[in-house]
């Protein structure tokens, strides 16, 4: 019962509901006969505590007593029709409940037919399972000892390949160690006689290289005194030419410098005291001859007025004349400037 209970709460707890409702039913059904109802007690009390209210309300109400008991005979039928239809009702939900326990008792019943059934398959399986694994695993040993039998087999060949291999091998070496020796021999007898005609070749080139040593030391020494023949007259045409390039510079500066001072000379104005003198005037020029600045030295011959004089003639000078080749420019120059009168 027990079991049924914990397999099926939902069809007891609806059964447990249907009775209690049923028993509610009749006990309200009963005490509706025997005890006056909870309003009635009211009024009963309102009566006791306020007799003229009663007279009030019998006085609105005024019920017909004939009609009241028709009224409450027709209730009290309808109370004993709803408890019979009500223990009808109780009497087929019993029927219906033991219908369901019966009807679930057989369901269990075929469950446990059925779990038995699955039980046996699979005892029947594992049976398989077992028998399967035993055949397999007889096979397998099967194929074990068989292949142990042909890894024998192959071994004990293997084992005899192995044996004519080396015994072939042995006699290779052997023929290969004869051959070996024939074939040093052979190669002494050569070598000896390659170094008999290699001695003999480097007696003839040791002579060669002596003879050829002792040409080159000849050959050497003449190339060595014509090499400083020729060095010694390529000196003395770079002195003569660097004399020659020196002079022709020389020459140059001096017209170069000759030229300034023409220019000076021609741009010079005699100061108003008439009093001149040799002055010596040093000059910063530019690369293209531009004046950038101009000092003159003052000395007993060279007066203010005539320093003046000739600081304006330089300036007035610019630019300088071009020098007559790179080589002799000089950005800062110093030449004596006397006054041609």
């Amino acid at each position: 019962m027990w079991e049924q209970i914990r397999q099926h709460p939902k069809a007891v707890l609806v059964a447990v509901l249907i009775h209690l409702f049923l028993l509610a039913f009749f006990v309200v059904s009963l005490t509706s006969r025997h005890t006056p109802s909870a309003s009635a007690r009211a009024i009963k009390a309102e009566v006791v505590a306020d007799q003229k209210q009663v007279e009030k309300i019998r006085q609105r109400i005024k019920p017909d007593a004939a009609e009241r008991q028709a009224r409450e005979q027709k209730r009290l039928e309808e109370a004993r029709h709803r408890q019979q239809l009500a223990a009808q009702k109780a009497r087929e939900e019993a029927k219906r409940l033991e219908a369901e326990q019966k009807r679930l008792a057989e369901k269990k019943r075929r469950a446990e037919r059925e779990r038995q059934k699955l039980l046996a398959a699979q005892q029947r399986l594992e049976r398989e399972k077992r028998e399967a694994a035993r055949r397999k695993q007889a096979e397998a040993e099967k194929k074990r000892r068989e292949a142990a039998r042909r890894k024998a087999e192959a071994e004990k060949k293997r084992r005899a390949e192995a044996e004519k291999r080396r015994q072939e091998e042995a006699r290779r070496k052997a023929e290969a160690e004869k051959r070996r020796q024939e074939e040093a021999r052979r190669k002494a007898e050569a070598e000896k006689k390659r170094k008999a005609e290699a001695e003999r070749r480097k007696k003839l080139l040791e002579e060669r290289r002596k003879r050829e040593e002792e040409q080159a030391r000849r050959d050497r020494i003449l190339e060595e005194q014509a090499e400083e023949k020729r060095r010694m007259a390529q000196l003395l045409a770079e002195e003569e030419r660097a004399m020659e390039e020196q002079s022709r510079l020389a020459s140059l500066r001096s017209q170069y410098m000759s030229a300034i001072k023409s220019r000076v000379q021609s741009r010079w104005l005699q100061p108003a005291d008439g009093l001149t003198g040799a002055c010596r005037v040093h000059v910063r020029q530019s690369p293209s001859g531009n004046i950038l600045d101009v000092r003159v030295e003052s000395s007993s011959s060279c007066n203010p007025l005539m320093k003046r004089s000739v600081e304006k003639a330089v300036e007035r000078a610019s630019p300088l004349p071009a020098p007559p080749d790179r080589r002799v420019f000089d950005p800062e120059i110093d030449f004596t400037f006397e006054p041609q009168t």
